[in-house]
């Protein structure tokens, strides 16, 4: 597992764990980002990162998007 802060840009990932608090869960919890849940990772440069979670566009700051941990999802044939 990683942070989703240091995924690639377009990369695919499944959401694994939230390591913050009941706040960082809760509000991470109302925006879609789940345990579970595929991602894709528009853009991780400097800044936010913009995810594409069931075909909308999230952009998370990067404090934020440390305390998601990933792991990659292998691509479709």
């Amino acid at each position: 597992m990683c942070p989703l802060s240091l995924c690639a840009t377009g990369e695919r990932v499944k959401v694994e764990k939230i390591a913050g608090g009941c706040e960082v869960r809760r509000r991470l919890e109302a925006m879609g980002v789940l345990p579970g849940e595929e991602v894709e990772v528009i853009s991780c440069h400097c800044g936010p990162v913009i995810l594409n979670i069931k075909g909308c566009r999230l952009g998370l700051g990067c404090g934020m998007a440390q305390k998601i941990l990933v792991t990659p999802v292998a691509p479709s044939r």
